[in-house]
């Protein structure tokens, strides 16, 4: 454990530069010279804060006229000169992201049906951290343009080593066209997004296409979530061995290691514009093509020995192909294959929005049921067998659930959807609540289906208050091939306001949040968390220190308030019962002292502890889980009147823990950073260089000192190489262990 946390620290600390993504202008992009839109996400800088964040064009500070937030920046301009044009965004992490873009006249505009640009970018990595390494190339193609104002196109091609036919595809092919606001054709690689529980940004191989003629609406998804992997050839196989009718031993071969190719369908019709009223229904189907994984793999190996069975002519501890095998072996079908069964899913549902008052009032809800088949060999079953499938007796019901109410065969409905034991839930509804007996109502069966999902929100936007309420439920098992990373058996209730006072001086972030697991009714320990939170903003004004406060407490319970004793006297003190405070500091100001600085600090304190007041604490498997964590971070960058840039961090990470009974441990981390770049020939040549270092002490001894380099050069326009590297030596128990790593990247832009 000592060595994964040393790993994990060193990953996180390597040197990288901020994850901005220029959504528009691209660089190098010829755009028009009326409204144009300067737009950046910042999708993979964690803990961003608003008031860091500077936006210059063309060495004017435009940040205050700009829509900004930890997500992304945007600056809408009516009209620019044609002619070059350089932005330049500063995060507050690490240095700046600077690019140029070219507005085209109005007669060139006018002159040119076709209008394009487009981006080529290659990559290469080499890593090596202690006895492991890894080397990636790759190579991204990214064109797009317009043609007579009606047709847009975009295309995003990525080429990588790392391509293997024994995963999923890691090459990306995306072809998108647009027929001015009415028809989206998107083909090869694309993330769609049809509702929440259907299809919601999971990858698909295929095409997707979006039809929007005034009030009518239409989306078609088709094509590939899993691609075919018939595995590796020294694990396709397991085996045992069985006796044939006359006796005779034989190897049952079973398949094991592969992935079926899974094909999905899935649609949304939808009425309505969407500027005050929506109302789409949607479907997703998605099924194991269970012809697309081989049978027989002829030179997959196995490794025979006698322990499972003698047979003249193998030689234990041997290694044989299937092939060589066809002697002594039976390849099983697939319904006795010991890897993961086909798989069939279903999901329908609904969703509804309105807005009210100029989208000051909007209200949205969704409701969605699925169904799965975990294991569809053997097909479907008929009524007569769903008729002994709990009971022995043949009375046309399944418990008490009458199965003349099914108002079709099951088999012959295999091509929607296949019915079998192997459904999850096999019963989509508690039978009981079609009982006049029963305690249970219809209305509290069906909000409590296992397999059903929903959720509402409302929205009030009034006198500079955002205030929302958010309520959700998804069952144990509802599952949606197209979104597999949902939450599941998790019931949620979420209510926030943001304010805006003194003039958007002051930002006042609160929010209240209960999670819980109490959806089916047969729950007897329900484990719930609630949240409280409070945030301030503050941004006094130009020229003053920006600060954002966050403070955060969490509870946590599992609901069980009783020790379980075990027959052999021993006993298991599983409850949990949590209380956690989280405060976070941030201070940022920009000032001139000789220079142009920027400095930056954040403070956290993490403060969790155990509310189980009579905890035995003799059994030696137990770990309180409270802990004590404090982190300090400061950063100086400072810009001089020659080009050059430099950067200071230090930072200090302490923490006091459990890790027995009685037992405390403490772990304390500081870390320091010095960056340096420089610019040559007006910017040609950027030269950058850096020294890291970091010593842990505590239950982890370790300490490493690092080097860093890197230039980027701008060959010619739009064309430039960018190089950096880092070596690393590191100390761990009284051995020196080295890492090291380099990126080089070229871009050209077109």
């Amino acid at each position: 454990m000592k060595y994964v946390s040393i790993i994990l620290i060193l990953l996180s600390t390597l040197w990288s530069q901020p994850s901005v993504l220029i959504m528009s202008p691209e660089p190098g992009e010829e755009v028009m010279d009326k409204n144009i839109l300067i737009a950046a996400s910042f999708y993979n800088i964690p803990d961003l804060k608003a008031e860091n964040i500077q936006l210059i064009l063309d060495n004017k500070n435009v940040t205050s006229s700009t829509f900004v937030d930890n997500e992304m920046i945007s600056y809408y301009i009516p009209s620019l000169d044609p002619g070059k044009h350089k932005i330049e965004l500063f995060t507050g992490e690490g240095e700046s992201v600077t690019w140029s873009f070219f507005v085209l006249g109005e007669r060139k505009q006018k002159m040119e049906p076709l209008v394009y640009s487009g981006k080529l970018r290659t990559s290469t990595s080499i890593d090596q951290i202690d006895e492991e390494s890894l080397s990636v190339n790759q190579i991204f193609f990214d064109f797009k343009g317009t043609a007579y104002e009606m047709l847009r196109f975009n295309t995003k091609i990525k080429l990588t080593n790392q391509e293997n036919s024994m995963y999923q595809p890691r090459n990306v092919y995306g072809f998108k066209f647009n027929l001015g606001d009415i028809l989206a054709l998107n083909l090869g690689d694309t993330n769609p997004q049809l509702s929440h529980f259907t299809v919601s940004g999971k990858r698909i191989r295929g095409f997707d296409a979006a039809l929007t003629w005034g009030w009518f609406n239409l989306q078609i998804v088709k094509g590939e979530i899993n691609r075919t992997v018939q595995g590796e050839l020294n694990n396709a196989y397991t085996y045992t061995v069985d006796v044939d009718d006359d006796g005779n031993n034989f190897l049952a071969l079973s398949r094991q290691g592969y992935t079926f190719k899974q094909d999905v369908l899935a649609g949304r019709l939808a009425f309505g514009r969407g500027e005050k009223f929506k109302w789409g229904i949607h479907f997703l189907k998605a099924r194991d093509d269970t012809l697309s994984v081989n049978r027989i793999v002829n030179n997959a190996t196995i490794t025979y020995t006698e322990s499972a069975g003698t047979f003249s002519g193998l030689d234990s501890g041997k290694v044989y192909t299937v092939d060589q095998l066809s002697d002594y072996a039976l390849i099983q079908s697939g319904v006795d294959w010991s890897g993961t069964g086909p798989k069939d899913n279903l999901v329908i549902g609904t969703d509804l929005g309105i807005n009210l008052d100029k989208k000051r009032i909007v209200l949205e809800g969704e409701i969605a049921f699925s169904m799965t088949n975990n294991n569809i060999w053997g097909g479907a079953m008929s009524k007569a067998e769903m008729d002994t499938l709990i009971d022995d007796n043949i009375d046309n019901k399944l418990a008490s659930f009458d199965l003349g109410r099914i108002p079709f065969e099951p088999k012959n409905i295999t091509d929607i959807f296949i019915i079998n034991p192997n459904m999850v839930p096999l019963s989509p509804i508690d039978p009981a609540a079609f009982d006049d007996s029963s305690d249970v109502s219809l209305f509290d069966a069906i909000m409590s289906m296992p397999s059903l999902a929903f959720r509402g929100r409302a929205v009030l936007n009034y006198w500079g208050n955002n205030f929302s309420i958010n309520y959700s439920q998804v069952g144990p098992e509802f599952i949606s091939f197209g979104n597999p990373y949902l939450q599941k058996n998790k019931r949620e209730l979420s209510i926030s306001d943001k304010m805006k006072l003194l003039n958007n001086r002051l930002m006042v972030n609160v929010g209240y949040k209960h999670q819980d697991d109490n959806i089916m009714t047969s729950v007897d320990n329900v484990e719930s968390q609630n949240t409280l939170s409070l945030g301030l903003n503050i941004l006094p004004g130009p020229g003053l220190p920006t600060a954002n406060i966050s403070f955060k407490t969490i509870d946590r319970d599992n609901g069980i308030n009783e020790i379980t004793t075990l027959t052999d006297s021993t006993y298991n003190d599983n409850r949990k019962n949590t209380h956690t405070n989280h405060i976070t500091f941030n201070l940022n100001h920009r000032f001139n002292l000789l220079w142009s600085h920027n400095i930056n600090t954040t403070f956290m304190l993490l403060n969790k502890k155990d509310n189980v007041s009579n905890r035995i604490n003799d059994n030696p498997q137990y770990i309180d889980p409270g802990i004590v964590s404090n982190v300090f971070n400061i950063s100086l960058t400072t810009y001089y009147d020659i080009p050059l840039k430099t950067t200071l961090s230090l930072s200090t990470n302490s923490s006091e823990f459990s890790t027995g009974p009685g037992k405390m441990a403490s772990q304390l981390f500081n870390t320091g950073n010095i960056d340096g770049e420089y610019a040559m020939n007006e910017g040609k040549y950027i030269l950058k260089a850096g020294t890291n270092f970091a010593k842990g002490t505590g239950i982890s001894e370790v300490s490493w000192i690092g080097f860093k380099g890197g230039v980027k050069i701008n060959i010619i326009e739009r064309l430039s190489i960018n190089a950096q590297g880092e070596f690393r030596s590191k100390f761990v128990g009284g051995e020196t262990n080295q890492s090291f790593i380099a990126r080089a990247n070229m871009d050209y832009s077109f």
